[in-house]
């Protein structure tokens, strides 16, 4: 391991209130209750259902991949959002996420996971991911009304929040990085009034073998008379707390009269630019 980058230990710590279980199945790697084995699909793929990015950025970063905090490389790689999946069905929206960690340090500085930030219908919430990033409770579910409400990418050395080299990406017009990346967790100081409830969160880690040893994976169930009911469009974003990587999905839901919600196919496959260098 890099002396640079230190993955943190003790992730029932990190993740005060989240529980741990067995949301993979250790034989197989696949996570239980989903049919998605992560890293079974190679390259980039964007549907409205999942995105994988595993060795791929969505951002052009100033100085290139590979250097520091950038993903690819011995490090920023190791600071990796690989895949995001969706479900809905008609009392639940749950995500997963498969990255590299909870939190990392770089040259002394500790950068976290981000919360999860979920747009539905036009209106903005956030789920807090762990108590260590800003001090809220894990799994609480904030309705998000103005900037104020929400926290920018970490400060330091090994940080993008200062810097002010204006690069294309895959999510819109060319911008810094920081406002690219976009807030990665909900700000300590939002109004108490406006946290609505408590999502589950379930957290494991797996080895998918070689780099992708110690992958970890988390799965957040947001129930939907929290947000509204039934959304008909959903976003759901996030990044790492020094802007290393970032990872989102777009959908129109399509409600049944059953059960399950099925998920439109409005945004087609996205044509892929670069990959990140490998280690």
């Amino acid at each position: 391991m890099s002396t640079r980058l230190i993955i943190a230990a003790g992730l029932s710590v990190l993740l005060a209130g989240v529980a741990s279980a067995d949301l993979v199945n250790d034989a197989t790697g696949e996570v239980n209750g989903w049919g998605v084995t992560p890293f079974s699909i190679g390259g980039v793929v964007r549907t409205p259902m999942f995105t994988l990015e595993n060795d791929y950025a969505p951002i052009n970063y100033p100085y290139g991949i590979g250097y520091v905090p950038s993903p690819g490389g011995s490090d920023g790689e190791d600071v990796d959002l690989e895949e995001m999946h969706l479900r809905v069905t008609a009392t639940q929206l749950k995500v997963l996420v498969v990255t590299s960690g909870s939190a990392a340090t770089f040259s002394g500085q500790t950068f976290y996971l981000g919360d999860l930030f979920l747009t539905l219908d036009g209106q903005r919430y956030g789920v807090v991911t762990q108590s260590a990033s800003r001090g809220l409770a894990a799994g609480s579910v904030y309705r998000i009304d103005s900037a104020d409400d929400v926290a920018a990418l970490q400060g330091g050395s090994r940080s993008y929040l200062n810097d002010t080299h204006i690069c294309t990406n895959d999510y819109g017009a060319a911008a810094r990085v920081v406002q690219i990346a976009g807030p990665w967790a909900v700000d300590s100081d939002i109004d108490p009034a406006q946290r609505l409830g408590t999502a589950g969160i379930v957290t494991d880690t797996h080895n998918y073998g070689k780099k992708e040893d110690g992958t970890f994976l988390v799965e957040y169930t947001v129930d939907l008379s929290l947000v509204g009911g039934m959304p008909q469009a959903v976003n759901a974003h996030m990044t790492w707390g020094c802007g290393n990587d970032v990872i989102e999905l777009n959908s129109t839901i399509v409600p049944e009269p059953a059960t399950v919600a099925l998920l439109g196919f409005g945004m087609g496959l996205i044509v892929v630019r670069r990959r990140k260098a490998s280690r």
